[in-house]
């Protein structure tokens, strides 16, 4: 059953009592009686990914049978596709990233308002953030269709790479749009509400001053250098040098340190004549001794390793008290990213004694998911404002009617449903880095080595005469998985 119009907004200081009274009925009719309402994301997890830390065998055929059903079907679906694909069960990877794909897909293009959103919506006012179904931050879905892309070239299928490499171009540009959209809903919902003190708003925002460092690395949260440069290599496969030049380029602009990216920038504004360009990159980047035509050569082809390192960092909760006027300090739980992280380690790769490369960061997806969450701030801080009144009054009205007992009550059901939402897609990497180089023909016995962990692997690896030959490496704590693509 669906309604065509926007639902009515919720007035927290007349209608908390109803709302609290009825919660378990708005989460049955929202179907948002989910698995993180009250149950912390990581949790869920954490158990997966010490598997891969260890190699332990991970049977799909039960894993989150009901979590990939349920509202948070999107984000559950998008972990069980990663993990799958880093144990190299691709087709099992491709059907749960396509099941995320059709379900952002089917809400994009609904026009109208159905009841489980206004349930939702309802329930994350009475309960918490977790009740609103996850549909994936902006850097997410890149990542989705990004991970996708790699799951068609393990099929050696370009051209669907190449549709999938598409829309996560797409999407990041999508993703700014939406988040502009999110913050006047967000300035909208405040003027409705009619919020009785803003400073209370401007309290929560400070608790994230902290984030100001690590999301500073960034931009936005939306475009990463990552995804440009895998693009333009698929373009390259294609033979589309122009469009891979362009992306390149995208990705330079994003991440103008990596001396690889500088390198392939040069190197095709050479090959394409983009003469005037090519004065202003020399001018800038020192291209250094990699530079000139692609590969060629009947002895010889190229490697292009890309590493993702260890997993992306977890939100944890921090609640601080919120004063409500005429009620007094409620209880208010945010989600936050700790700082202190360390710096990015690279993989070296050997060759018997041989030093043949060592990968370089392209993109810090620890700071793209900083980011993400202080682009949100605005919108949680009023979200979390509306809530912490709505359950302050319920409070206050529950002492006026019932006394002691219905004032314990209250304050008993604000601090069992006073959850922060720690969801988010923790399975992708800290960060991604790559390495290109040339080598000979035939088959090479290499070692891969990780700086800061016991991390190693010895590898064969098959160079074709002019080709490109793909060795992608994944590390989980002390463990190592890759495959290897050969074009």
């Amino acid at each position: 059953m669906q309604c065509h119009t926007r639902p009515a907004a919720i007035k927290p200081c007349e209608e908390a009592v109803p709302i609290l009274l009825f919660i378990l009925a708005l989460l049955m009719i929202s179907g948002c009686a989910g698995t993180t309402t009250f149950i912390a994301y990581p949790d869920k997890i954490n158990p997966l990914i010490a598997d891969l830390q260890t190699r332990k065998s991970i049977d799909f055929t039960h894993c989150f049978l009901s979590e990939c059903k349920s509202s948070d079907m999107i984000l559950y679906n998008m972990e069980r596709g990663r993990i799958a694909q880093i144990v190299g069960n691709t087709d099992a990877s491709m059907r749960d990233f396509a099941a995320s794909m059709d379900v952002i897909r089917e809400k994009e293009q609904k026009a109208i308002v159905s009841v489980s959103d206004i349930g939702a919506q309802a329930a994350s006012v009475a309960v918490n953030d977790n009740a609103i179904p996850y549909e994936g931050a902006g850097y997410e879905r890149v990542m989705l269709h990004q991970f996708q892309a790699m799951n068609y070239l393990s099929k050696n299928d370009l051209e669907g790479a190449g549709v999938e490499i598409r829309r996560a171009n797409f999407e990041q540009e999508e993703a700014l749009k939406r988040h502009e959209d999110e913050l006047d809903e967000a300035r909208k919902v405040a003027e409705e509400k009619r919020l009785e003190n803003p400073q209370q708003v401007d309290a929560i925002k400070s608790q994230f001053s902290q984030l100001d460092e690590a999301a500073g690395k960034v931009k936005n949260s939306f475009q990463n250098a990552y995804t440009f440069y895998l693009s333009g290599f698929v373009y390259e496969l294609a033979n589309q040098q122009n469009d891979a030049y362009i992306d390149y380029k995208k990705a330079l602009e994003i991440f103008p340190e990596n001396t690889i990216l500088q390198r392939d920038v040069i190197r095709l504004a050479m090959k394409l004549e983009m003469n005037r360009e090519l004065e202003d990159l020399k001018s800038r980047f020192d291209p250094g001794p990699a530079t000139g035509e692609a590969v060629t050569e009947k002895n010889a082809g190229e490697l292009l390793v890309l590493f993702e390192d260890g997993f992306a960092p977890q939100k944890q909760e921090v609640k601080i008290y919120i004063p409500v006027p005429r009620v007094g300090l409620i209880a208010a739980a945010f989600p936050i990213y700790r700082s202190g992280w360390t710096s990015a380690r690279p993989l070296l790769v050997t060759s018997g004694k041989e030093v043949v490369g060592s990968t370089e960061t392209i993109c810090d997806i620890r700071a793209l998911a900083v980011k993400s969450l202080q682009e949100k701030i605005p919108a949680l801080a009023i979200r979390q404002t509306i809530r912490a009144v709505a359950k302050g009054v319920a409070a206050k009205r529950a002492d006026e009617k019932f006394g002691a007992l219905g004032f314990f009550g209250a304050t008993l059901w604000n601090l069992v449903s006073e959850t922060a939402d720690l969801r988010s897609w923790i399975t992708l990497p800290e960060d991604a880095q790559i390495m290109r180089v040339t080598l000979s023909a035939g088959m090479h016995k290499l070692t891969l080595q990780h700086e800061g962990s016991r991390a190693e692997a010895d590898i064969d690896v098959k160079i074709k005469p002019g080709g490109k030959t793909i060795l992608r490496v994944v590390r989980a704590g002390d463990v190592l998985y890759n495959a290897v693509l050969v074009f």
